[in-house]
């Protein structure tokens, strides 16, 4: 018998991502307030955090979480790590986060930093924000087995 939550999937795909993002009549600008019901793993209990673009050191985002919670984040848009990235979200996640269709979504994946100064993108837990509530989860795709959490990241 198959899971009712994988029966319906939903491909995620960025096209574009920028400081001003258009879709149609939508325009983001940043910096945004995103709201995380569930956190972020590992850090489950921050539920706020800000977004916006770092200028000088485009394509890249940085995301922050309220005075209280001094945590914060590098993300970066797929479509500047690897061109033929795509992600299989369940079910769950798409009724969780309201996407309707897939322009309704706005995918970062975390970058971090090893040892040897280098940097790394993980792309089997990337961050999905809704751009019309700015409601955000990150997500374990359907395809993570398929994804790594290291990728290397070449400037």
């Amino acid at each position: 018998m198959a899971c009712p939550m994988l029966s319906l999937l939903r491909m995620l795909t960025l096209q574009e991502n920028k400081a001003e993002y258009r879709t149609g009549n939508q325009e983001i600008k940043f910096p945004v307030n995103l709201t995380f019901p569930s956190g972020i793993l590992g850090f489950e209990g921050i539920n706020q955090y800000s977004l916006q673009p770092l200028a000088d050191l485009d394509p890249f985002f940085w995301m922050e979480g309220d005075a209280e919670n001094n945590q914060a984040f590098l993300l970066v848009p797929p479509v500047h790590v690897l061109d033929t990235y795509s992600i299989e979200i369940s079910q769950m996640d798409v009724d969780i986060l309201q996407l309707n269709e897939s322009d309704d979504a706005l995918i970062f994946n975390i970058v971090t930093f090893g040892s040897s100064q280098s940097m790394t993108v993980n792309l089997k837990g990337p961050i999905v924000i809704n751009r019309h509530s700015m409601q955000a989860k990150q997500v374990v795709p359907v395809n993570a087995m398929t994804l790594p959490t290291t990728y290397p990241l070449n400037n």
